[in-house]
């Protein structure tokens, strides 16, 4: 999969990021940028930049010892992994009363932050896992997996389905939450998710999906609560933030609050485990 990041031409609204380099340095300002654009196996992918928490390399510590592999989190705890390629980021960094255009040396990158901390997704989930090491959570109520059999097309929703699998021959197995269960290969040799946060809609092939499962994460309060003994201090959420569109009963941390993947990546590993 091929990732590459890049600032749209158009003038596009400041959003404060921070940058921290392999020597120490931490350089904290504006970028000028309204989206990244994910090039790879599954399409061309916009994600609006105000969805993103971080991006940080696969292994290697910084960008240069990945081989400029990366990993996108989204601040609702999805993951887009692949390999940014020509990274370029020019920030404006403010020191002295100006500003000061500061080229990034990208090969020397250890993280790459956004504010506005977690969006936490309160109550049933639908995540998404594939073998490029992609890790996304989806909307049921607009996800479809259209099956045919000799009985005829069937297109539930999967917000109708209690689970979905496949079956090793080509066939899947689909079990409505009716007690309806429909066994057949599906219409399409990929399936298109719809995301609840960060690019509108991913085509996975299927030969490329994982895991498809649904999960319960709890509330933002209780993990924080779960895993405060593990050094995890974020902001109380603040609920005058209301809710985000396509994330039912989410909440979000302090908008002052740069990302951490911490306790997400904590909670997912939990709930993998299950």
């Amino acid at each position: 999969m091929i990732l590459l990041l890049a600032a749209c031409t158009q003038t596009a609204p400041e959003n404060p990021v921070r940058a921290v380099l392999d020597d120490g340095q931490v350089m904290t300002g504006q970028v000028q940028t309204e989206t990244l654009l994910l090039e790879g196996g599954m399409g061309t992918l916009a994600i609006p930049v105000i969805d993103v928490g971080e991006v940080v390399p696969v292994e290697g510590g910084d960008l240069g010892g990945s081989g400029n592999y990366v990993t996108v989190w989204l601040r609702n705890g999805s993951e887009l992994r692949g390999r940014w390629a020509d990274p370029e980021l020019t920030m404006g960094i403010e020191v002295g009363g100006s500003t000061v255009d500061v080229d990034l040396p990208m090969d020397q990158l250890e993280r790459f932050q956004l504010q506005d901390g977690q969006f936490w997704p309160d109550g049933e989930i639908y995540r998404v896992t594939t073998s490029w090491g992609d890790d996304f959570l989806i909307d049921p109520e607009t996800t479809r997996f259209e099956i045919e059999n000799e009985l005829g097309v069937f297109a539930p929703f999967l917000s109708e389905c209690t689970s979905v699998e496949p079956l090793g021959d080509g066939d899947w197995r689909i079990e409505l939450a009716t007690g309806t269960v429909l066994i057949g290969p599906l219409t399409s040799d990929q399936v298109d998710f719809q995301l609840s946060m960060g690019p509108g809609t991913i085509s996975a092939p299927l030969d490329t999906i994982v895991g498809i499962d649904r999960e319960n994460w709890g509330s933002y309060e209780d993990n924080l609560y779960r895993y405060s003994g593990k050094g995890y201090s974020e902001e109380p959420v603040d609920s005058s933030a209301g809710e985000m569109p396509g994330l039912q009963g989410a909440q979000s941390s302090s908008p002052d609050v740069w990302f951490e993947n911490a306790m997400l990546r904590e909670t997912k590993r939990a709930n993998a485990s299950r």
